[in-house]
């Protein structure tokens, strides 16, 4: 499930690029006073995921913007609406901005034959831990420096880290005679187009900052059946690899076709 958030800006600003922890902020306070509140830093995943604030470029008051926010917790989601619809200041940072309308979109990859692609709107952030070098030959980096993936990595521990962490999210939000994603012999998808490679400083606490190594791609996915299709909704709701709660990881379909049909895309891939 999805809520779009549209947002009209308040003041000319710059767009911030370092957004994520004071987006991840605002939406945190969103939940002050729910059944959620509690789990604010448990280390479990919280089953939330979001896009940048988009279009991305400087802002001009009056100007409109929107923000989508996923997850397979409806509850959780209706909580950050009730909020947003009594409080409508919708800051971050520097960029102010005013909640104007709010709207529920339902996203699905399709039923089984169903062939598309899933695109990332904002960085994967994918950590290679010890397993992940140990199976494919990677050095440590620098010591306890955390190894993020590179191309020159290759897209094995990218595609086993992103099913890793897929599981992970199954494993607290699915039924557990579900199998997960690392339960079942296949790959999540059937084609890893990477788009770029970036570095970027990231705020993860207050008075903690990270230098991060993130990626954007295109997937090309073929729905196998039921169980594959769960999968895949599960990654449009949760976001894929980590920091989701930071807003890394968002995706979207920008392409479905269905058996027997032409390819839909862009708003009509969602239908």
């Amino acid at each position: 499930m999805r809520l779009l958030v549209d947002l009209t800006a308040q003041a000319d600003t710059a767009y911030d690029t370092a957004y994520h922890h004071k987006l991840r902020g605002r939406l945190w306070r969103a939940l002050d006073g729910t059944t959620y509140e509690s789990e604010h830093g448990d280390g479990d995943p919280l089953g939330l995921a979001y896009s940048n604030i988009f279009p991305w470029g400087d802002i001009a008051e009056g100007d409109e913007r929107q923000l989508l926010l996923a997850s397979p917790r409806e509850g959780l989601l209706a909580s950050i609406a009730e909020n947003l619809q009594a409080d409508r200041e919708f800051n971050v940072g520097e960029m102010p901005f005013r909640v104007t309308d709010l709207s529920s979109l339902d996203v699905d990859v399709g039923e089984p034959g169903t062939r598309g692609t899933i695109e990332t709107a904002t960085g994967v952030f994918v950590r290679l831990y010890e397993h992940h070098r140990e199976a494919y030959g990677i050095d440590s980096e620098h010591g306890d420096t955390p190894t993020y993936w590179r191309p020159e990595h290759t897209v094995e521990p990218f595609r086993d880290a992103i099913s890793d962490t897929l599981q992970r999210k199954h494993e607290r939000f699915a039924p557990d005679y579900a199998p997960g994603p690392t339960d079942v012999d296949a790959d999540l998808f059937e084609g890893y187009d990477l788009i770029k490679t970036y570095a970027l400083p990231v705020t993860v606490t207050e008075g903690v900052d990270l230098d991060v190594v993130v990626s954007k791609w295109r997937l090309d996915y073929r729905v196998r059946d039921d169980t594959h299709r769960r999968h895949l909704n599960l990654a449009l709701d949760t976001g894929l690899g980590g920091r989701n709660a930071l807003g890394f990881g968002f995706v979207n379909v920008v392409e479905r076709t269905r058996p027997g049909e032409s390819a839909l895309e862009g708003e009509d891939a969602f239908a």
